[in-house]
This record gives structure tokens, sequence and C-alpha cells, in this order.
């Protein structure tokens, strides 16, 4: 309590104060909706066009991840219009003033949207696994499977969701402090007994063997794709697992201090002063961008999905050259007229 009330001390002897930050966090919080949705936009352009999967060899494991990348932005981009515009919001006022309904359904979607990627990403390795280490194995990949598995991890998403659509409510909360005011706060409300067995649950049913799972699959994929016996395609094969792990390690360290400070929070253990509001505002903030984040990494590592990244953009660049010449494709051989912004263009 000494090192809280000092440490309250000197960030209030600087010069800042909770309601000058406020106002600078809810814009990174616009920063970051811009940004998602230019990202995740131009992914799901990427994918819709096929162009992510430039250079590697069609067949059913292609079929699938791809599906999951789409399931992947598609759950970024739900999250994205609703949780980061909630979050924004409740960054302009102290007390929570959106309402019963937005309390329930937007921390209900922040769980669901974010296992539902989670469990996307660990798909997606298992099956880059299987197709390594147990190269006969046939996938089913026809539309169906596809549509099946992405409803599958949509599912299992919001089945973790459940205890925010039962328990998350608005309450007055008040505070000791002299001269604060009482305001209704969005809380869970679970006693302390039933907040640690949830927590215990969440972590022991719904994360720890997923994230074991991914410990054993990574390991024994290094050493498949690294040592002595190699399968066909390796390079291939070990571009793919490599922006898998990014992206996985990625999501789970800025995901995981948001994760340890709600559950401090929720069992009490937080006090309620300005470094812990700056410490949580962060946090939180840096949770969110991972939805922005995980495109960016995708383009940044993956060479097909430049290539679509560039495809894109060619496109763009020919149709305005085109509607610069009053809709003629003057500039461009005869061959090419007629073509041009067709996807595959390229």
């Amino acid at each position: 309590m000494a090192l809280s009330a000092r440490l309250n001390a000197s960030m209030n002897g600087g010069g800042l104060s909770e309601a000058q930050l406020r106002p600078f966090f809810a814009a990174l919080c616009g920063l970051i909706l811009l940004a998602g949705l230019l990202a995740n936009g131009l992914m799901l352009t990427v994918l819709g066009r096929g162009s992510g999967s430039r250079g590697q060899a069609p067949g059913p494991l292609l079929a699938l991840t791809n599906s999951l990348m789409v399931n992947i932005t598609l759950s970024d981009l739900a999250f994205l219009a609703y949780v980061v515009p909630v979050l924004l919001l409740t960054f302009l006022r102290r007390a929570w003033w959106l309402g019963p309904a937005v309390c329930t359904s937007s921390q209900s979607f922040n769980t669901g949207t974010m296992f539902c990627t989670f469990y996307s990403m660990v798909a997606t390795a298992f099956l880059r696994y299987t197709a390594v280490a147990f190269p006969s194995v046939v996938f089913p990949a026809g539309r169906a499977a596809r549509l099946l598995l992405c409803v599958a991890m949509w599912l299992l998403g919001f089945s973790v969701s459940l205890p925010n659509w039962l328990y998350q409510k608005v309450v007055e909360e008040g505070k000791e402090e002299a001269g604060s005011e009482p305001g209704p706060a969005c809380l869970m409300l679970l006693g302390p007994g039933q907040t640690s067995c949830y927590f215990a649950l969440l972590g022991a049913l719904a994360f720890l063997p997923f994230a074991g799972g991914l410990v054993l699959t990574f390991t024994h994929l290094g050493w498949l794709l690294w040592g002595p016996a190699r399968p066909p395609d390796v390079q291939q094969h070990r571009e793919a697992t490599g922006l898998i792990l990014v992206v996985l390690v990625v999501f789970v360290l800025m995901w995981g201090p948001c994760c340890v400070l709600g559950y401090v929070a929720a069992v009490g253990a937080l006090p309620d002063t300005f470094p812990v509001f700056v410490a949580t505002s962060l946090c939180t903030i840096l949770a969110y961008s991972n939805c922005a984040v995980s495109p960016i990494l995708c383009f940044c590592l993956s060479r097909p999905f430049q290539a679509g990244l560039r495809e894109i953009f060619s496109c763009f660049t020919r149709e305005r050259r085109v509607l610069g010449h009053g809709g003629a494709a003057q500039g461009l051989p005869g061959g090419e007229r007629g073509r041009v912004g067709a996807p595959g263009g390229l």
C-alpha cells in the first residue's frame, strides 16, 4: 500500500491526471480501430482473391488453412466493429454509461472473439503438424467441411463466454475516498470462491490443454522440419510454421498481461489508484491492438501474402491509369485490354 501511495503521488505530481489521460487512451483506441479495419480489410481481400496462396501447392491443407485465416480475419473484424468502439467510449467517462445490454454483450463478444481467434490459430497449427507428421492423411476439405470447421471455432469461442452472458451486469459501485461519488460499473457478479473457480476452469479447460498441445506440436515440428529426415516441400512448411508460431506467440504476449490483471481485479486484489488505472488501460489497449497487429505480421512475414498485397495495389494503380485515359486501356498492349483489375491478373 505504501508503494502504491508513493507511485500515485509521484505520477500525479508530474502533472498527469486520469481526466487528462482518458482522451489520450480513447485516441489510441481510435488508431487501433482504423489500423485494424484497414489491415483486416486488406487481408480479407487478399484471401478472397486467392492471392495469399500464390506459389503454394493447391490441396486440402491449403483450403482448410485459408478458411481458418478467413475465420480469424472475420473474428478480428467483429472484435474491431463492436468491442474496440465500446472501449473507446468507456474512456470518455469514469463511470459506466452505456447501459446493461452493452455491458453484457461487449464483454461476452470480447471473450468469445478472442477465444475464437485463438482456437482458429490452434487448429491451423494442428493441421500443419498433421500434414508434416502424417503426410498420408487426407483431409476432408469440401465446402461443408470447411464451414463446419469454422463454425466449430465460433461455438468453442462463445462457449467460453457463457459466464459473461450470465453474470456480467451493471452495478452501482461506491468509493471510499472523500469527495468521490458512486457510479455504475460493468462487473462480473461472482463471489470470491466462484471467481477463483471460474478462472481455474478457464485456464484448465479453455487454455492450458491447447497451449500444452501447441508446445508439443511445435517441438515435434521443429524436429521434423529441421532434423535429418525432412519431408517434401520443406521450405514451404518451414515458412508457414514460422508464421503460425510468431502470430501465436505475439497473441499470447499481447493478451497475457490483460488477462492476468483481469484475474487480479476480479478477486479484489487490485487497488483503485492512478498507477493501476494507467497499467490496466495500457494492458487493455495492448491486448486489443493484437487484432491489428496479426494481419500486419502476416503481410510482413509471408511472401504469398506480400505478393497478394502487391497484386491488389498493382491492380488499383492500373485501374486508375485506365480511368485517366477515359476508360480505355490505351497504355496497355492489345492482349491486356478488358482484363485490367481482374483477380489474378498479374
